[in-house]
C-alpha cells in the first residue's frame, strides 16, 4: 500500500512539475498553427483573385469599394498591388502581430503604395468578416476599426516574447518584413517585391521555447524549419 501511495505521490509531483511546460508549449503551439493557416490563406487569396488590372474598366468594381484609388496608378504599378502578409516587430503597430492586404496607390502621395495597411487597401477577412490587421485604429479602414481578429496580435493574444526572421539581404526592412504571392503563389519579399531567393524563416518564442516555420521559394511551400 506504501508502495502504491509512493507511485501516486511522484505522478502527481511530475504532473504538477510539467504543467507550465505544458502551458508554454502548448499557446506557442498555438500561435505558430494560427500563423502557419494565416500565411496560406495569404497565399490562397493570392490564388484566388483573378482580377487583372491592365485596363482602366477592371478597376471599376473596385473604385466602388475603394474611391481613393488611383486607378491609372494602379495599372502601371499593379504589381505592387500582391496579397501580402506583414510582420510587425516595432511599436509602430501591435508588437510581434501581422497584418494581411493588398496594398494600393491612392490620390495621395504619402499614401501611394506606403507599404502599410490603411484606409483605401485591400485588408483581408476571415469568415466571421473581422479583418486580419494589426494597424491601429486611427488610420485603418473604417470597416476595420474595432473589428480586428485577435490571434493576428501574437503577443498579446498568445503571450509571444519574440518574433525573429530570416531570409535574403533583400527582404530586410526596419520594423519587421513582409512576404508577397503572385497569382501563381510564388513568394516574394521586400518594399519592392523581389522573388525569394532562400527560405523566409520565421521564429516564435516564448520563455525557453521556440517554434519556427518557413517560407520556401518559388513553390511556396510552407513547413516547420
Amino acid at each position: 500500500m506504501k508502495l502504491f501511495e509512493f507511485i501516486v505521490a511522484i505522478v502527481v509531483s511530475l504532473v504538477l512539475f510539467s504543467f507550465p511546460s505544458i502551458t508554454t508549449n502548448h499557446s506557442l503551439e498555438s500561435a505558430y498553427k494560427s500563423l502557419a493557416t494565416q500565411i496560406r490563406a495569404t497565399q490562397i487569396a493570392a490564388l484566388s483573385d483573378d482580377v487583372a488590372f491592365t485596363q482602366l474598366e477592371s478597376s471599376k468594381d473596385m473604385l466602388r469599394f475603394y474611391p481613393s484609388i488611383d486607378a491609372l496608378a494602379l495599372l502601371q504599378h499593379y504589381h505592387n498591388a500582391m496579397w501580402q502578409i506583414q510582420f510587425h516587430l516595432g511599436r509602430i503597430y501591435t508588437t510581434y502581430s501581422y497584418s494581411i492586404y493588398a496594398d494600393t496607390p491612392r490620390h495621395a502621395i504619402h499614401t501611394n503604395f506606403d507599404s502599410r495597411p490603411m484606409a483605401g487597401d485591400m485588408i483581408l477577412k476571415n469568415m466571421d468578416r473581422k479583418c486580419l490587421s494589426a494597424y491601429n485604429n486611427t488610420n485603418t479602414a473604417q470597416e476595420c476599426k474595432n473589428n480586428a481578429q485577435a490571434q493576428v496580435r501574437l503577443g498579446e493574444y498568445f503571450g509571444i516574447e519574440q518574433m525573429f526572421l530570416e531570409s535574403d539581404g533583400f527582404c530586410k526592412e526596419s520594423g519587421g518584413g513582409r512576404i508577397y504571392f503572385d497569382k501563381l503563389g510564388v513568394p516574394y519579399c521586400g518594399k519592392i517585391p523581389t522573388p525569394l531567393q532562400q527560405p523566409f524563416k520565421i521564429t516564435l518564442q516564448k520563455g525557453k521555447y521556440t517554434k519556427s516555420l518557413c517560407v520556401m521559394p518559388k513553390s511556396g511551400i510552407i513547413k516547420e524549419c
